[in-house]
């Protein structure tokens, strides 16, 4: 039986982390495609771990904030014609399925099929991808996905959207309101979740940013500015933090669009042991 496999090019933009990444890791176990990409003070520290052929090489430095990477992944995947293409944070430690009751670890291809499977089916979906495991539990998610939300870490792009990821901080948050206001719609799903390290848990990446608490406050006021009838700041943490109006909920009646070519694919599962 063939391996069942992503649609989508993956990316996984990453830097000072060659000996500690996660996602790279875990793909290679489970035989997922995938490419990194970092600049060119970190390629022979990757390229010795994960090989040549997973590699991609930058074409300036990376400054230690993410939306350089990510704009510059997009352009290249849009140049490769791709329809969609993953952007992965390197710091998952695996994926699960929730049925609404119980959770359990799931293979990363499987998971991500079946994510692009699902989401596949409406035709004006901007931004989807799992959302994080301890945001959907019996207690809290009824359903198997949640519409016209922010979508975190490990995010499948349409390339076909007329914008880019915009820096310098919360990128990603920048990104999904940027889709939601040319009314596309993005989807996190509770059905499949992601198991992802807590922010500055590990070193390299933007960590040492992070900890300044100047730069993360700065990060929020900017988000803020170029977004002030959506975002406001509150005091959280000691430090201004950004908080989106009524949680999302303004974008709720953007609605999903059937692909009127859409073909369910099925699949034969089975749980076992490990």
């Amino acid at each position: 039986m063939n391996k069942i496999l992503p649609k989508y090019p993956i990316f996984i933009p990453s830097h000072k982390r060659s000996d500690v990444c996660l996602t790279p890791r875990l793909f290679m176990e489970y035989g997922v495609p995938f490419k990194l990409v970092v600049d060119e003070t970190e390629y022979e520290k990757y390229e010795k771990i994960f090989g040549t052929e997973r590699m991609l090489l930058l074409p300036f430095l990376n400054d230690g904030t993410s939306a350089p990477p990510r704009s510059w992944i997009t352009d290249y995947s849009r140049k490769q014609g791709d329809l969609r293409h993953w952007q992965i944070d390197d710091n998952i430690r695996w994926f699960c399925h929730f049925n609404g009751r119980t959770r359990i670890q799931i293979q990363p291809n499987l998971g991500l099929r079946l994510c692009e499977e699902f989401c596949d089916q409406w035709k004006n979906v901007g931004i989807y991808g799992p959302y994080y495991s301890f945001l959907s539990n019996a207690r809290i998610t009824p359903v198997p996905f949640r519409k016209n939300v922010h979508v975190y870490s490990c995010m499948c792009v349409l390339n076909s959207l007329p914008f880019n990821w915009r820096g310098p901080w919360n990128e990603d948050v920048d990104l999904c309101l940027q889709t939601l206001a040319h009314k596309y719609c993005t989807i996190g799903t509770t059905f499949i979740t992601q198991e992802k390290m807590k922010t500055m848990s590990m070193k390299g990446g933007n960590s040492t940013a992070y900890q300044n608490l100047d730069i993360r406050a700065f990060g929020s006021r900017a988000l803020q500015r170029r977004w002030p009838d959506v975002v406001e700041l509150k005091n959280k943490y000691g430090r201004p933090h950004f908080h989106i109006k009524n949680n999302w909920r303004m974008f709720k009646d953007i609605p999903l669009i059937k692909d009127p070519d859409y073909k369910p694919k099925s699949f034969s599962i089975q749980l076992q042991e490990k």
